[in-house]
């Protein structure tokens, strides 16, 4: 799927995305970043709805669930509530702080990290996932070190879009996860997610092509 901006808001080629309105807003928004999140929630949970109720005290600018489909919360030109404390060094040596005032925050429905219970692979609230949808890895700041939900490949093909409409619209400087720019603090997207092949997809598919053949050569130097 294609998608592109009419307004400060994700259409397709024939009408707007969902849009579930948050209270949970700043100012005006001149986005440099894209910042990856999880939702830490099942398929049960609405989180755009959550982040209509001003008692959420959170917002973000979109929500893509495991089938891949689309809400937006809060228009691209608008402050979302979504960084929290943060801190980046962007190109040039500029420092930011506090991303929420420069960043468009993506959410993408995925448990986030698991435990393993006597029963198999539990999310933090003890809901059951199945373990074919499972992978165990070391977070890249060395904690916590578990199992991760896989994210949907059509999550992954629908973000790719959406990220490459938004880059096109806007004067996006980088792609971070939450985990980068709060380190410590934060660990989303997590291992799951990877990262440098997505922005790599996201800029072109000559990049991507390189970073996909290196570790095809590391696979079968193993």
């Amino acid at each position: 799927m294609e998608f592109q901006i009419k307004d400060n808001r994700l259409a397709t080629a024939s009408s707007r995305v969902k849009f579930v309105r948050s209270p949970n807003i700043g100012g005006p928004l001149k986005p440099k970043f894209l910042i990856i999140h999880y939702t830490a929630s099942g398929p049960d949970a609405d989180i755009a709805r959550y982040f209509s109720q001003k008692a959420a005290n959170v917002s973000a600018h979109l929500v893509i669930r495991r089938d891949g489909s689309v809400t937006q919360c809060v228009p691209f030109n608008v402050i979302a509530w979504h960084a929290g404390q943060s801190q980046w060094t962007g190109k040039g040596g500029t420092r930011y702080s506090g991303l929420n005032s420069s960043a468009i925050g993506i959410e993408i429905e995925n448990w986030g990290p698991l435990h393993k219970g006597a029963g198999g692979w539990v999310s933090w609230t003890g809901a059951a996932v199945d373990g074919s949808k499972v992978v165990e890895a070391r977070h890249k700041f060395g904690v916590p070190n578990c199992g991760w939900e896989i994210f949907t490949s059509v999550q992954i093909e629908t973000v790719t879009a959406l990220a490459q409409a938004i880059c096109s619209a806007y004067a996006i400087e980088d792609i971070m996860g939450h985990d980068d720019i709060a380190p410590g603090r934060k660990s989303d997207p997590g291992p799951a997610w990877d990262m440098e092949a997505f922005k790599a997809r996201v800029r072109g598919g000559a990049e991507y092509r390189k970073i996909e053949g290196i570790r095809m050569q590391q696979r079968t130097e193993r």
